[in-house]
């Protein structure tokens, strides 16, 4: 099997993630798993926002929170229909529930302490995870989704945080499907105790590396739609 890593750009909307859909689909061989980063400049607009929550803003934090959740419904409404928009559209309020919730923190600290910076980014990978396992499945791709905070263990260094192997290689031989597509979000994990980490920036190309490692890849395939070598 293959492991295969789109960025932010491939999955910056509805258009993007169909594309990235049709290319898993051309695919032979056996499933591959399929690693995504946070949709376009998702993960910026959320340090934003839990910065502008942090020192009290909550006019303009709740104002840039709302138009990243229309963002995401509009989106999703491009992407999928029927059963799968039900399920999409459940999938986004909760998440931006939660988001609110841990926002309500960050406010009510007044710090953006390395924890709660952790715990906000991860929503950039959990929601853009979900959408493209939407996508998939719209366009027939038999697609599960993995929550990435469930496969990979970290340590507690927030921002950096290290994966530990050992269970993390145990977790995904057991999580990743062989029989369907496995859709993760790439850059986050959790603690033992459940407490969502980062792994860095670019944390998404080095989760590719973890899960093909895990699981033996005959390859790793990153995919960009950036200008470059």
């Amino acid at each position: 099997m293959i492991v295969m890593k789109f960025g932010g750009s491939s999955v910056e909307s509805a258009k993007a993630i169909q594309r990235v859909a049709s290319i898993v689909r051309n695919h032979s061989g056996p499933p591959p798993a399929v690693v995504v980063s946070a949709m376009g400049k998702t993960t910026d607009r959320l340090l934003a926002i839990a910065h502008l929550s942090a020192d009290g803003n909550l006019k303009a934090a709740g104002r840039a929170l709302a138009e990243l959740q229309d963002f995401h419904l509009t989106e999703a409404s491009c992407l999928a229909r029927g059963a799968q928009a039900d399920w999409l559209d459940n999938q986004i309020w909760g998440l931006f529930e939660e988001l609110c919730q841990v926002l309500q923190e960050v406010r009510e600290s007044g710090s953006l302490t390395p924890r709660l910076s952790d715990a906000v980014l991860s929503f950039g990978e959990r929601l853009s995870s979900v959408m493209v396992t939407a996508g998939f499945r719209q366009m027939g791709i038999d697609a599960v989704h993995l929550d990435a905070r469930k496969a990979i263990v970290t340590d507690g260094r927030h921002g950096q945080a290290a994966p530990l192997f050992i269970e993390t290689n145990a977790l995904l031989r057991r999580r990743v499907s062989s029989e369907q597509v496995t859709v993760m979000g790439g850059f986050i994990g959790a603690t033992e105790d459940g407490v969502a980490t980062t792994l860095g920036r670019g944390g998404s190309d080095y989760t590719a590396a973890i899960v093909g490692a895990a699981l033996a890849a005959d390859e790793i395939q990153i995919w960009t739609d950036v200008d470059g070598m």
